[in-house]
């Protein structure tokens, strides 16, 4: 079976997935659909290395959270995990809310470990690449619409082709989706999750001459969920019930504006110049006390808005491949909750705070003698956060200006063993700036910049013919001045504090092997181990010792294709994971004497494709088969989250 080659482009460099020294899972437009995958928590569902939970209100790499651990919420402007669509990072708010819908998307790549050098801020833990699909001077269309339970339903669009012969070539993508949730409010006899989402993305490819490309992208998104939590009763976990007085709803609203030029000097040399800008309005009307005794609400807007340019000049021949470059972030956020108690206002938060990125950064790979590759980069980082409490009604409101520095190196070296094997080690720093505590009564202190530094053993190696193909890393991460977020039980207000040093260790294995033309499986696992070295809080509680909250150790799938003929394809993807924990409890001297935790599962997917006619297709999809009921956040108190219930739909789907 012929395979096309999969190019791995999120490090600035493109190289094949085997001379890939980062632990990358790479996902093609063809495995998208043959695997049914609608968002983005679909391919984090299968993916070991990565956790998350139902609706992407929490997942993480190597078992840091996409916001770390000094989470404070929807206000910040900070978070150890960056994703990028189209080469437009999206607002830390769209991470944990929205599901990022992958409708048009031609490929993902799931980066595992530090992305800092390359990245910048936001990627201390790994870093997600989206890429949808660019016009071409062919004509294309594609169209589909689909049913599910729980009131699923939804159609998509995309196409487009030449405006104006060899110069100018255009393309839309539009997607609609919504659906009832399956969670049921019993206090209000109504759904509790209703969704919608819808997605418009226009793109321009403008061909002055022969060594201009330019590529404008608009995008608008927005997305609308209500509650996602279930309660517990009586010590029993109520599936799939939350009984709350509010009509809670997250409402999302982005728009997103890029421009890339790139420009061939010559063979070797070309400029590459990338603007972007997202806008975005966040509200929110919560249950602040999560049940129907009380009328306790929370009323939540925000503005934000994310503006970058980045210039790389790249050079490329048999033996080198490199950039250097220059990078300007501006990201401001204005934020405004309010609390009411019985309709009446009990307290307000505002603010705003503006953060200013500047970096300098490069790397070359270069083949020194045959079959061994010199890898090294380095960025300068210095960022600035002016954070400006104007009122709040908890705590004192405050002003505070903080700017921070890095030195953030990589280094590593590549060896071809034989033909298509590959083995790597990497060293490199990883970083995230501090900041300003932004959560009401939480105090609004300053915290300091947090550091890693990732040492990582890669193996790439394909078999028979390249059929047999296997990748693993093997890594340990030494973690120092780690934010943290410590709840004050006196006053149930969060602080953040430079309170923790940790470290990860961990290994990842990729299998896949095509037994014959129709038959292909692969298989993945990890086993990640990250602990706390030293953690103590201000008020004498010691976690020193103790496991990563959330972070499963164990995380495995396996997965196969059969493709019957030229119609009829048939998937499935069998996922284990195991537990971990939520919440620590604590005796009166500090010291940790138990846990919470999350459970262990099984889920098992299935999907299949078959082609009515040459344009036309009809696919169904169970995913969760066997209704698997399991806790994902296993918190104190009567409210939990949960996985997702059994879940089927049809997909009607063209292709010109």
């Amino acid at each position: 079976m012929e395979l096309a080659p999969v190019t791995v482009t999120g490090e600035k460099i493109n190289r094949s997935l085997e001379k890939t020294q980062s632990s990358v899972v790479v996902v093609t437009e063809q495995q998208l659909r043959e695997k049914a995958d609608h968002d983005l928590v679909d391919v984090f569902a299968r993916t070991p290395g990565v956790y998350n939970q139902a609706g992407n209100e929490n997942w993480g790499i190597r078992g840091v959270p996409v916001s770390g651990f000094d989470d404070q919420g929807p206000a910040t402007l900070n978070g150890a995990v960056s994703v990028f669509v189209d080469g437009a990072v999206q607002p830390n708010r769209a991470l944990t809310l929205s599901p990022i819908p992958l409708w048009d998307v031609e490929q993902v790549e799931v980066f595992l470990g530090p992305q800092s050098t390359t990245q910048g801020r936001n990627s201390l833990a790994g870093a997600v690449v989206i890429q949808t699909k660019n016009p071409t001077f062919v004509p294309s269309f594609s169209a589909q619409t689909n049913v599910g339970n729980y009131g699923e339903r939804g159609a998509a669009v995309a196409g487009g082709g030449s405006i104006v012969d060899d110069k100018i070539a255009g393309r839309i993508a539009v997607d609609y989706q919504e659906g009832d949730g399956y969670i049921d409010n019993v206090f209000l006899n109504d759904d509790a999750n209703p969704t919608r989402t819808s997605n418009v993305r226009g793109k321009l490819l403008v061909l002055p001459n022969d060594d201009l490309d330019v590529l404008l992208t608009y995008a608008h998104d927005e997305h609308r969920q209500g509650d996602n939590s279930v309660m517990r009763e009586n010590g029993k976990v109520r599936y799939y019930d939350v009984s709350s007085n509010t009509k809670a709803f997250d409402n999302l609203k982005q728009d997103t504006v890029s421009a890339k030029i790139d420009y061939r000097l010559n063979d070797d040399w070309s400029l590459t110049s990338l603007t972007a800008n997202t806008s975005s309005d966040y509200s929110a009307r919560l249950d602040f006390d999560q049940e129907a005794i009380d009328n306790e609400v929370i009323l939540r807007k925000q503005d934000g808005d994310l503006f970058s340019q980045e210039l790389r000049l790249n050079y490329n021949s048999d033996t080198v491949k490199s950039f250097v470059g220059a990078y300007y972030g501006h990201n401001t956020n204005n934020f405004h909750d309010k609390l009411l108690f019985d309709d009446e206002l009990a307290g307000t938060t505002k603010g705003d705070t503006t953060i200013e990125n500047k970096a300098v950064f490069g790397e070359i790979n270069w083949t020194f003698v045959p079959r061994w590759t010199l890898i090294t980069g380095l960025r300068y980082d210095h960022e600035t956060n002016d954070t400006d409490i104007d009122q709040d009604d908890f705590s004192s409101p405050g002003n505070v200006s903080k700017s921070f520095d890095a030195v953030l190196p990589k280094l590593g070296i590549n060896y071809e063993l034989a033909a298509n094997q590959y083995l790597g080690f990497m060293v490199q720093k990883g970083y995230r700036g501090g900041g300003v505590n932004v959560r009401a009564g939480g105090g609004h202190e300053p915290y300091d910049p947090e550091y890693t530094t990732n040492y990582e053993l890669s193996y790439r190696g394909s078999f028979f013919d390249q059929t047999l193909r296997t990748r693993a890393n093997l890594y340990y991460t030494d973690w120092k001045d780690q934010q943290v977020s410590v709840l004050d039980p006196d006053t149930q207000f969060a602080h953040i504090f430079n309170a923790g040093r940790s470290d990860i260790k961990g290994l990842e294995v990729f299998v896949e092997e095509d037994f014959t033309e129709q038959l292909t499986l692969n298989l993945g696992a990890a086993v990640t181990d990250g602990k706390y070295k030293d953690f103590v809080t201000g008020d004498g509680r010691d976690m020193s010792g103790q496991d990563f909250l959330f972070s499963p150790k164990y995380k495995m799938s396996l997965g196969g294709t059969y493709r019957w003929n030229d119609r009829l394809t048939l998937n499935t993807d069998v996922i284990w994971q195991s537990t971990a924990p939520s919440e620590f409890e604590f005796d009166d001297a500090g010291q940790v004497i138990g846990e919470r935790k999350s459970d262990n599962y099984w889920l098992v997917n299935f999907n299949s494709e078959y082609k009515l006619t040459k344009n036309v297709a009809v696919s169904g999809f169970v995913k969760n088969a066997f209704d698997k009921e399991y806790v994902t956040n296993n918190r104190s108190g009567d409210i939990v989250d949960v996985g997702a219930p059994r879940t089927v739909g049809l997909v009607l789907r063209y292709d010109m």
